[in-house]
């Protein structure tokens, strides 16, 4: 009996006793502004760093449900961070007010993502972060469509990239490939029934797809796709995966349809086809050369942006930005730095994992995945919408000390 009680699967998350509301609209308040960032704003902080502090400010009206649980993953994170401060004291030198800047970032990301998880174990708070960040998406999306802020440029290739705010199109077009993603897992059996009804889906898809494929961003494209393979395998029965791949194939089917009419995005991708991809054949292999000399500690943040540029003779930017998360973490805290990293992203990877057949089924997965193939093409490692996934991931996981709580 003690072996099979021993095997027995562990339940879900589940919904427990209300959290207090304060701290619960500053959270959906915070992944609201996720899609609003502002590079050309009159303030020194971004919006979502100034409602993640927010946030963060309301958590101890609820401190056992936001502290209470340690998942392991965040104590691997944590210690990568302290591998990054090492190497930023070391390394920052005439850079050391970014350095600080970035590490301030990244420490408040952390607590955002232990006290989100913590929060989202109660499914009603993670269906309403889920439900508000397609919302969020979808308005992002609507002003771009719309033409309201919106920003483009002409790239050497043809055509124009666009984007709103200011925004870089290639966060923002990941952005809404998480918001579309999350669109389909709401539309999970058992989720909610929002989405549901084809009137509205349908056209939010498309709205979704439109905005996309403007931004001209091949990372962007290729994650949103790698999401929808992965919701292909959404549902519990048959005739639930059979509908949803057919959603899957003809949201999939539309968004090469879309790209191919689209001169801009059409000229990106056969560039990529035939070699070239916006001077990452460049930056790679110098990524490679700076983390065989410093192997153990990196070169530090920001301090390896600037060691790049150089090393490519970047003529018109000062630094550049290493375009993978894997080499990000490499060049600025060596291999001392990358395996905490690591370890804490396989542990989220599994929480997803052994979730999936909880209320939102294979939906956090999915979100990975996106943002995987994503930070493949491009770094965010300080990006709101990374660290929301991860904390996404965390709280699907079961219930018990299977999901990594410490």
């Amino acid at each position: 009996m003690t072996t099979l009680a021993a095997r027995a699967p562990y339940a879900p998350p589940q919904a427990t006793a209300a959290v207090n509301p304060v701290v619960r609209w500053a959270f959906y308040f915070f992944i609201f502004s996720i899609p609003f960032e502002m590079p050309n704003r009159s303030i020194p902080v971004e919006i979502p760093t100034l409602t993640g502090a927010l946030f963060l400010l309301t958590t101890p009206l609820e401190y056992r449900a936001c502290f209470g649980r340690v998942p392991a993953a965040l104590v691997w994170f944590a210690g990568w961070l302290w591998v990054a401060i090492v190497s930023g004291l070391l390394h920052s030198g005439t850079h050391a007010l970014m350095v600080l800047h970035l590490l301030m970032d990244l420490f408040e990301l952390l607590l955002v993502c232990w006290t989100g998880s913590n929060l989202m174990r109660d499914r009603r708070v993670l269906r309403g972060a889920l439900i508000t960040l397609v919302a969020a998406c979808a308005l992002r999306a609507a002003f771009q469509v719309a033409g309201v802020g919106l920003t483009a440029h002409r790239v050497w290739t043809g055509g124009e990239r666009e984007t709103v705010f200011g925004q870089n199109a290639n966060i923002s077009a990941l952005i809404l490939a998480c918001g579309l993603v999350a669109a389909f897992g709401l539309r999970h059996p058992g989720a909610v029934r929002l989405l549901r009804p084809h009137v509205l889906f349908w056209p939010l898809a498309a709205l979704f797809a439109t905005a996309v494929v403007h931004t001209g961003s091949r990372g962007g494209f290729l994650a949103l796709t790698a999401g929808l393979v992965v919701q292909l395998f959404r549902g519990r029965t048959v005739l639930q995966r059979l509908r949803s791949g057919f959603a899957v194939l003809v949201v999939m089917v539309s968004l090469i349809w879309a790209a191919s009419h689209v001169e801009m995005m059409r000229n990106r991708l056969q560039a990529a086809a035939q070699g070239s991809f916006a001077g990452r054949e460049r930056i790679y292999p110098a990524l490679l050369g700076m983390v065989i000399e410093r192997p153990v500690l990196g070169w530090g943040p920001i301090t390896n942006q600037y060691e790049l540029a150089q090393r490519i003779e970047e003529r018109v930017l000062p630094r550049r930005d290493a375009h993978n998360l894997v080499l990000e973490v490499l060049t600025t805290t060596g291999f001392i730095g990358l395996i905490p990293f690591l370890t804490g992203l396989s542990l989220c990877v599994l929480a997803a994992w052994r979730g999936r057949h909880g209320t939102y089924g294979i939906l956090p997965v999915a979100l990975l995945v996106t943002m995987g193939v994503g930070t493949m093409s491009g770094t965010w490692i300080a990006s709101k919408i990374l660290w929301l996934t991860f904390a996404c991931a965390l709280a699907s996981g079961p219930a018990r000390s299977r999901d990594g709580a410490v």
